[in-house]
C-alpha cells in the first residue's frame, strides 16, 4: 500500500484591498519551492491555493496533510519548507504498511 502523498500548499491569493500573499511574493515562493523539490528529486508536489486564512501573516505555506504552517515566508527561508516537506515525506513513507 502506498503512503498518503505529501504536498506543499502555497497561498497565491491576490486581494483587491489590503495586502495579500501574492503581493508579498507567494507566487515566486511557490515556484521556487517546486523547483527545489524537483532539483532534490523529492516526489512532493506544490499546490497553489487562493487562501490559507492567514492573510495578515503572509506569504503563507503549509505542509499537508496536517503539517506545519510557515508564515511571513521569504526566499531566504525556503530551506525550512523543503526540509519539513522532506521529513513529512520520509515519515509517511516509513509508516506505510
Amino acid at each position: 500500500m502506498e503512503h498518503k502523498p505529501v504536498t506543499v500548499v502555497a497561498c497565491i491569493k491576490e486581494r483587491v484591498a489590503g495586502s495579500s500573499c501574492a503581493e508579498r511574493g507567494g507566487v515566486a515562493l511557490a515556484d521556487a519551492v517546486e523547483q527545489e523539490l524537483a532539483r532534490q528529486g523529492l516526489p512532493i508536489g506544490v499546490k497553489r491555493i487562493l487562501c490559507l486564512g492567514q492573510c495578515e501573516q503572509g506569504p503563507n505555506l503549509r505542509i499537508a496533510p496536517g503539517g506545519a504552517f510557515f508564515h511571513r515566508m521569504t526566499m531566504d527561508r525556503l530551506g525550512e519548507v523543503v526540509e519539513a516537506a522532506r521529513a513529512a515525506y520520509e515519515t509517511a513513507r516509513d509508516q506505510a504498511p
